[in-house]
């Protein structure tokens, strides 16, 4: 529900986004640090009951309690007065970090997840990873990775790790990419 609500009020504040900028920023909003945070906020850790070693563990600052705890008071407050209500108390205690999380234009860090992104805002198949080789001992293997789309190998790279060959093979198709569209 809480994702639900928090997409509908960023499709409210930045109709013209794209579904990838929507969905980091719905992220960004409905993670356990950012629910316990709002839960600190609103002081919900003091009316939680806890068992005697959650207590003294410190479980009314604990982040996965908090963010359970938040979202069961939204669901709560559904069930005894429907959608709007949660609906306005979403408006009231996150509009704030809705406004700001909508209006930042941060790209994607990650080359993997840049080259997802780009394809599917051009309708095209999924990238592939493909480990192509494993050169060298154990304690110094290296990883070759193609990334593909449909028939297309666009990029390849070697690195130390098959997360890090994959990162610079989709970099790589990343570049591919942009040049033969500019």
């Amino acid at each position: 529900m809480l994702d639900l609500l928090i997409s509908e009020r960023l499709m409210e504040v930045r109709p013209d986004a794209d579904e990838g900028a929507l969905s980091r920023a719905r992220a960004e909003l409905v993670n356990a640090r950012a629910l316990a945070r709002r839960a600190r906020l609103l002081d919900l850790g003091g009316w939680i009951r806890l068992g005697k070693s959650e207590e003294r563990s410190g479980g009314r600052d604990k982040e996965s309690i908090l963010a359970a705890l938040l979202e069961a008071v939204l669901g709560a407050l559904y069930l005894d007065g429907g959608l709007d209500p949660v609906r306005a108390l979403i408006a009231r205690e996150f509009d704030g970090d809705v406004a700001k999380v909508a209006k930042a234009e941060r790209p994607l860090g990650d080359p993997k997840s840049r080259l997802q992104e780009l394809l599917h805002a051009r309708s095209g198949p999924a990238p592939v990873y493909v480990t192509i080789g494993e050169l060298g001992p154990p304690h110094a293997r290296e990883f070759d990775v193609e990334v593909r789309v449909g028939d297309e190998t666009l990029g390849r790279s070697r690195a130390g790790s098959k997360r890090a060959a994959e990162q610079g093979a989709a970099e790589q198709a990343l570049r591919v990419l942009e040049e033969g569209s500019g």
